[in-house]
């Protein structure tokens, strides 16, 4: 069985180590991801200059959006839920959780601005359209949406700040340069003592339970305003907890993808072990049955409604322009992972939950292409009408569509190697915490953990 190590002087050398690291391949890949940044940028420009003020042609930047916040937005609820639930095999891949969700804080808000001049206004001609904003001033979608995005970007910084302030001590006290003086302004004061620690926790404890909050609400204003409200007619109640879902989804299949290409790449068998994999192959499987439960929670009531509304919703969004991808959608986020992860042997590998994440994470992408697109592409002067009458055409990316969605990754990817310069992609703290709180033992003829709950 991998273990850490036991000594805390090579576990701390061997995971700070990995800020001065820097290989000719990450190099490589480093520059890559940041020209992949700049054409998105230039996909942005020339979305807004080539297609104006046609809000038609704007779905697949919204979707682009809606996929880096989800998945960039859910990795830390892997973090979070076992943080709660005292679970120490989460202990490993913490750090990557909350790095993954601070690098898409500044994307996801870049992207957004150009779709804020596009959303639809409140009110047009006197007449206000339907919205979750009922007699709340005119600016209220474009002023709280951006407010609401801003805010999960504080508590997604600040969630990574409290959890590796033991690290920047360590940098304060072991670096050397540059590194040395940012650990020195970053770490403050603390030097170990027992009230530190206790209120390092409550500290972990307070913003983990404000970021679930905030990344709940920015799904529910976001997939309200940039989709749900821009059809006529369309009433969901449960969608904008589906769509949280979904996000949570892409979040553990996005930690899982981090974490093997750590191990793989960065030597860390000892410390991102099989354990580790299987506990999150395990919410890879969770996550793909919840998917189902709540679409189907939803299409029956349509399915079975027949109204117009209904049936609108239906050639929109199941068998209308989107139709092929809602397939690819349900294949990559239940069918294909639900049957790839239903073995336990696959389950408890390493690669198995690899390759299952890598599916998952394909179908959000399309999930949210089918649910932004159609709607982005509805005529915005049928937006006051009882249901959609007209179903709008196939739209397919053009090529500055492509460059913003391809760049808005590429730049994420980017800032995530940019953390991981400053701070361990491992938690130094948390791996000696586990050393301290479990050790491996033999039952009868099987392997396992024996973990100590001190609180």
């Amino acid at each position: 069985m991998d273990w850490p190590p036991s000594d805390p002087k090579v576990v701390k050398e061997e995971l700070i180590q990995t800020t001065k690291r820097g290989s000719s391949i990450l190099k490589k890949v480093s520059w890559v991801m940041a020209i992949l940044g700049i054409l998105g940028v230039v996909g942005l420009l020339g979305k807004f200059f080539v297609d104006g003020d046609d809000q038609t042609q704007w779905g697949y930047v919204a979707a682009s959006l809606a996929f880096i916040f989800s998945v960039t937005g859910g990795a830390p609820m892997v973090a979070i839920a076992p943080f709660i639930a005292k679970a120490n095999w989460a202990r490993p891949v913490s750090r990557i959780a909350h790095v993954i969700g601070a690098s898409g804080v500044l994307i996801n808000i870049i992207i957004m601005i150009p779709l804020l001049w596009m959303l639809p206004p409140l009110v047009t001609e006197g007449a206000r359209r339907r919205s979750i904003w009922f007699e709340a001033p005119v600016y209220s979608p474009h002023f709280w949406d951006f407010l609401s995005l801003i805010m999960l970007a504080i508590a997604g910084i600040g969630l990574l700040y409290v959890s590796a302030l033991p690290d920047f001590a360590l940098m304060r006290d072991n670096a050397s340069g540059f590194r040395k003086k940012i650990g020195n302004i970053l770490a403050g004061g603390f030097v170990g003592t027992t009230v530190q620690w206790s209120t390092l926790r409550m500290r972990v404890g307070i913003m983990s339970t404000l970021y679930f909050f905030i990344y709940i609400f920015v799904h529910v204003v976001i997939s309200i305003d940039f989709s749900l409200s821009m059809v006529p007619g369309w009433r969901d109640a449960i969608y904008p907890m589906s769509h949280a879902m979904g996000g949570i989804q892409g979040g553990v299949a996005l930690v899982i993808i981090l974490a093997w290409i750590v191990r793989k790449y960065g030597n860390y068998e000892n410390y991102l072990n099989i354990n580790v994999f299987w506990a999150l192959g395990r919410l890879m499987f969770a996550t793909s049955l919840m998917w189902i439960y709540f679409f189907y929670s939803a299409f029956i009531v349509f399915w079975y409604g027949k109204s117009m509304t209904d049936v609108a919703w239906l050639d929109l969004l199941i068998r209308g322009p989107m139709m092929y991808v809602f397939i690819l959608g349900m294949l990559f986020s239940f069918i294909l992972p639900w049957w790839w992860l239903i073995w336990n042997k696959v389950r408890n590998s390493i690669n198995g939950p690899f390759i299952g994440a890598c599916i998952a994470l394909l179908g959000v992408f399309f999930e949210r292409i089918r649910l932004y697109v159609p709607a982005w592409s509805v005529d915005p002067k049928l937006i006051h009408d009882k249901w959609l009458s007209v179903i709008p055409e196939t739209l397919y990316p053009d090529i500055w569509d492509i460059l913003t969605i391809v760049g808005s990754a590429g730049a994420v990817v980017l800032v995530l190697i940019m953390i991981t310069r400053l701070i361990p992609i491992i938690g130094v703290w948390e791996v000696q915490q586990f050393n301290l709180l479990a050790t491996p033992m033999k039952y009868i003829k099987a392997h396992g953990i024996r973990v100590a709950k001190p609180d």
